[in-house]
């Protein structure tokens, strides 16, 4: 398992917040992600929203990006949604990849 970062953004025009059928998708399929998501064996660590830029990024503990892809492909929120899936790494990680750099 590895943490990614799925970066998202769709335009005013589709926010939830002014598009009644990608509010409903909200609405309804929303609360279910997570469970939708553990099903896939995919955690969920994090999701986060910036409204009025219309991006967000949420962090997911999965086996590998393909399966972030499927689960947002099943869960509908490519639908509206631009999307990026990155691997991430904790700043932990990089003090650590730092040190080897330094020390070979």
């Amino acid at each position: 398992m590895a943490l990614y970062g799925i970066y998202g953004s769709h335009t005013t025009e589709s926010c939830p917040l002014n598009n009644k059928a990608n509010r409903k998708m909200v609405i309804e399929g929303g609360p279910h992600f997570k469970q939708v998501a553990e099903v896939d064996n995919i955690k969920v660590i994090g999701q986060y929203h910036s409204g009025l830029e219309h991006t967000f990024l949420w962090i997911v503990d999965a086996k590998d990006a393909h399966s972030v892809e499927t689960l947002m492909v099943k869960t509908g929120i490519h639908s509206f949604n631009s999307l990026t899936i990155v691997p991430l790494n904790t700043f932990d990680g990089v003090i650590e990849k730092c040190k080897q750099i330094e020390n070979s």
